[in-house]
């Protein structure tokens, strides 16, 4: 199970039901993305059905442990390809949360283009890491 504190899964799929809206389209590969996400953080499909909009905008809270964070990231930026197709207006999201989870926006914006750049069916995880650590002083 992903370490993800139950008090910001809420928040998680907020996040990513708004990343799957974004672009006006919805595909089922981002709906079973987002049910793989809310299993490995230990949601059964039950408690995802049950939940409200209201539910979603009550949870604000954002973690801020950076490794709970950095996931929460990962998940937005492959939830943003999951369906093959990643539009400016999910790539415009994407760096808004990934702001709002306290990452700088050059960051983000390259993990973006190393995302874009793989073909959807090999993880690029290396690439990601070569990337971040860049960043790392």
């Amino acid at each position: 199970m992903i370490s993800i504190k139950e008090s910001y899964r809420l928040a998680v799929l907020y996040m990513l039901m708004r990343l799957m809206a974004a672009d006006g389209y919805h595909d089922r590969r981002e709906y079973l993305f987002i049910l793989k996400i809310a299993r490995e953080m230990g949601m059964a499909p039950e408690d995802i059905l049950t939940l409200t909009p209201e539910d979603l905008l009550r949870e604000e809270k954002l973690p801020v442990d950076e490794q709970e964070r950095m996931i929460i990231l990962y998940y937005l930026l492959f939830m943003m390809v999951a369906d093959g197709i990643v539009s400016n207006e999910e790539e415009k999201l994407v760096r808004e949360l990934g702001y709002q989870l306290g990452f700088r926006i050059e960051l983000v914006a390259d993990l973006i283009d190393v995302i874009k750049a793989y073909d959807h069916v090999h993880t690029p995880s290396a690439a990601l890491l070569d990337k971040i650590r860049t960043y790392l002083n």
